[in-house]
């Protein structure tokens, strides 16, 4: 039996605190692939963005194989550093039958990268608005407070973590919550979020992804371009 206030309590008790999270995301943008998360190009059978992605992959392994340039040497990494309400990263556009588009419509399975999307504090009127960009045929990245990279590998590192390495080369400083750090007179105990991957909760503050491409050779069906729906 389907329980509806089961999970709608629970999602109005999160927006409502409108809680976030501060830190640095630090990403390598994912040159190799064609496209942009903001083309419209959804991924289907045959992709030729995933296809043409893993070509260019396959030249840059063999040059760095042969020692001729180390990749990741030679690109730079970004850092975007604030507060957050939202880090979210897929490599597939995430759609359902609430949202038709998905978390990143032009996402794509195979192409050995990830969209990375930060949600930056803002008021929970303009959070609501780009929640509900998701269940129509708007752009959800059109806001001056969202952002959104073609990533092959990012870390997070919370403020907290940060905080207590410094703490510790000054000696015993008092540490604060990155919920209420704004407020210099909050003594609260030291509160982290969690990360849902795939529905497996990692409680770890600090993270690092990596994606490969097509390590797994993937028999599936549903991602075929549907007649009867117009492109957009």
């Amino acid at each position: 039996m389907f329980c509806l206030h089961c999970t709608l309590f629970p999602g109005l008790k999160t927006f409502l605190s409108h809680h976030c999270y501060e830190g640095t995301v630090s990403f390598l943008p994912a040159q190799h692939t064609v496209g942009s998360p903001r083309d419209r190009k959804p991924c289907r059978a045959g992709c030729f963005v995933c296809r043409q992605s893993r070509q260019q992959l396959e030249e840059e392994q063999k040059k760095a194989l042969y020692g001729l340039e180390a990749a990741e040497d030679v690109e730079e990494w970004q850092v975007v550093c604030g507060k957050f309400l939202a880090i979210n990263a897929t490599n597939m556009s995430c759609a359902c039958r609430r949202s038709p588009r998905g978390l990143s419509p032009a996402a794509h399975l195979g192409d050995g990268s990830s969209d990375l999307i930060l949600i930056r504090k803002c008021s929970r009127f303009n959070f609501l608005r780009f929640l509900i960009r998701h269940t129509n045929q708007q752009d959800q990245f059109d806001f001056t407070f969202v952002e959104v990279y073609r990533v092959k590998k990012f870390q997070f590192t919370s403020k907290h973590v940060e905080d207590e390495d410094s703490d510790l080369k000054e000696g015993g400083k008092k540490r604060f919550g990155h919920i209420c750090s704004s407020h210099p007179s909050c003594c609260c105990a030291v509160s982290n979020s969690s990360w849902n991957c795939d529905g497996e909760v990692l409680h770890s503050p600090a993270i690092e992804v990596r994606f490969h491409c097509q390590l797994v050779r993937l028999f599936a069906r549903g991602i075929e371009e549907n007649l009867n729906v117009e492109t957009i």
